[in-house]
């Protein structure tokens, strides 16, 4: 039973893996447009930024020490102030945060990787990339093979095992099967049988008793007269 649980342990992460594999994809970065910022609210210890626009329910997420230059929390963002994001629509994060005021925000929030103030005349008065966006402005393709292809060969390594434990536990019985029975052998020489004991016939004698029937020996004869 546990050599077949290996086996098909071994084929769901072979399974896993290519799911994984074929998780890769394109990335391309989304815009938000021109808008105004309704909340944002920074961690000074995680210093990671929550942000949300005025008539949208969509979150964003700023990893602050990330940019360049880095974002310095309510310091740099503030309500009301004129932004544009560009963010990964691919990936969110789930979170639940409360301010002091009373705001809270809370649902899934997309990862910012470039924002742009604008004063109130529409000019650009700042810009904020992160290390993502600087490597890779035009997008990039997420490749998951390596990882994928790593955990489905894992799966192999379990399913080959667990088939080759199968195969020779099979091949051992059959084995057996086909072998003949063997009775012990007796480990001395075999025993001659015995012959049948041998009765001399009786015949009754002077005295009327059986005997053996054999003569006592007879004497020799003297050589002297007879008297």
């Amino acid at each position: 039973m546990l050599r077949w649980l290996i086996c098909l342990t071994g084929l769901l992460v072979v399974g896993l893996g290519l799911v994984v594999g074929w998780h890769s994809h394109q990335v391309t970065y989304r815009s938000s447009g021109r808008g105004t910022i309704a909340h944002y609210l920074s961690d000074p210890q995680t210093h990671e930024g929550y942000l949300q626009l005025e008539g949208s329910p969509t979150l964003y997420l700023l990893r602050e020490q990330d940019f360049l230059p880095p974002i310095k929390g309510t310091a740099t963002l503030k309500d009301l102030m004129l932004v544009a994001l560009l963010y990964r629509s691919d990936e969110s994060t789930e979170i639940d945060v409360r301010a002091r005021l009373g705001t809270h925000l809370v649902g899934s929030a997309y990862p910012v990787v470039a924002l742009t103030l604008y004063n109130l005349d529409g000019a650009v008065t700042q810009e904020f990339k992160s290390t993502l966006y600087r490597q890779n402005p035009q997008g990039f393709y997420e490749n998951d093979w390596p990882l994928g292809g790593g955990v489905s060969l894992l799966g192999a390594v379990l399913s080959l095992g667990g088939g080759a434990s199968l195969w020779k536990r099979g091949r051992k019985r059959s084995e057996r099967q086909a072998r003949p029975v063997q009775r012990p052998t007796p480990a001395g020489p075999p025993l001659a049988p015995l012959a049948p004991s041998l009765r001399l016939p009786s015949r009754p004698g002077p005295s009327g008793g059986g005997h053996s029937g054999l003569r006592p020996p007879s004497e020799p004869p003297l050589s002297g007269p007879r008297p």
